[in-house]
């Protein structure tokens, strides 16, 4: 190997020298230079993490020479630390089924974060079931459930990838229990929704064009249970308002959570609104039914819940903790409570296993009465 830029740390005249190997100003790692027993003269990765290391790396080849043994020993294998390989792992790891990796990583980074303070420094091959078992109180003092479980979740999924690299011999958080899932179920009762949209309607009336821009994306959402990525990602070409056709293609500009596109029924409250929305939505790149950015209306580049909360409080509705996904959750309640079928909900809202929609089972009014009634003798 010819490198293209070293500095000579000239540890032994005698035997051999430390090479500290920098290639397009991105360090590559210690090397060794030493006269082997042949009497060439070779350079050869050390593998050590530190210059201390391989000055002792070098010093037993330099023993090994001594005795005419060829003087590359194997090295032994340095597990990296948590931190380094929580780094490692987000620089190479990706797989097809990730839509956005960006995002992945983002949202990685973030979770694992929190469990750098305890296990950071420690190196990745000794951390153990009883070491994550630890973490997961800790952090359950200081975070809720949810964000316990996800940053565990990217912890299991950090140690599978290293375990297939050969980094690490087994996944410590194998068989470590996660604290129980919070079931937030929100959702607005009949006589909130009615007050929402009517107050929708009366600033559409008389108010700007991002209220008219609001009042069609949320009524959307209220009869449609789409996800705030779908929303923002459909375009005009997924809308056909003469044959009520509802294609969902999109989330944000990548495919749905699902991975495929799903279609719908547009119901008939939401046609008059979607008509007089097209004749005034402005024109952007990809033809959006509800654009942000430079070619939004005022108002819905600015806030990613565009002002959603407030509405809620003028309009006398409950506080919500997740406003947006809620208008979701309103929409499969009310489907559920008024009859609606629980399979064909999960088509409606686009579920890969239905075991997410039945937590909206339980509101049907007869739901138990009609499954007993199944039992015949």
């Amino acid at each position: 190997m010819t490198p293209s830029c070293y500095d000579l740390d000239g540890e032994s005249e005698i035997m051999g020298d430390i090479v500290r190997l920098v290639r397009k100003d991105r360090f590559i790692g210690w090397y060794v230079r030493f006269r082997d027993v042949d009497g060439r003269r070779k350079m050869r990765a050390s593998h050590q993490p530190t210059k201390a290391m391989a000055r002792r790396f070098l010093v037993q080849i330099e023993a090994r020479v001594a005795q005419d043994l060829i003087g590359m020993p194997k090295p032994a294998a340095v597990a990296p630390t948590v931190e380094t390989l929580v780094e490692r792992y987000l620089d190479e790891y990706s797989r097809p089924r990730i839509k956005d990796l960006n995002a992945y990583r983002r949202d990685c980074r973030t979770a694992l974060r929190r469990a750098l303070p305890f296990l950071g420094s420690v190196p990745a091959n000794r951390v153990t079931p009883r070491e994550v078992e630890k973490l997961r109180a800790a952090l359950s003092k200081r975070y809720a459930a949810g964000s316990v479980r996800l940053t565990l979740a990217f912890l299991g999924s950090l140690f599978s990838w290293a375990t297939a690299q050969g980094i690490v011999p087994s996944n410590p958080l194998r068989g470590v229990e996660r604290p129980a899932a919070e079931s937030l179920v929100e959702y607005l009762p009949q006589e909130e929704v009615r007050a929402l949209i009517d107050l929708l309607h009366a600033r559409a009336e008389s108010g700007t064009l991002f209220d008219r821009w609001r009042r069609a994306i949320i009524c959307l959402a209220l009869h449609t249970g789409m996800r705030k990525g779908e929303l923002l990602g459909l375009r005009w070409c997924d809308v056909d308002l003469t044959t009520r056709r509802l294609t969902i293609a999109r989330s944000y500009d990548t495919t749905p959570k699902s991975g495929r596109p799903r279609h719908l029924w547009l119901p008939e409250t939401a046609l008059p609104i979607l008509a007089a929305w097209k004749k005034e939505c402005p024109r952007s790149a990809s033809d959006l039914l509800f654009p942000i950015g430079r070619s939004s209306p005022r108002g819905a580049k600015k806030d990613a819940m565009f002002g959603l909360p407030r509405l809620l409080a003028d309009a006398g509705c409950r506080p919500l903790k997740r406003a947006w996904h809620a208008l979701r959750h309103t929409f499969a309640s009310h489907f559920i409570m008024q009859g609606g079928n629980i399979l064909t909900l999960q088509k409606i809202l686009g579920h890969s296993d239905l075991k997410m929609t039945l937590i909206y089972a339980h509101l049907c009014p007869d739901y138990l009465q009609r499954e007993m009634d199944r039992l015949k003798f």
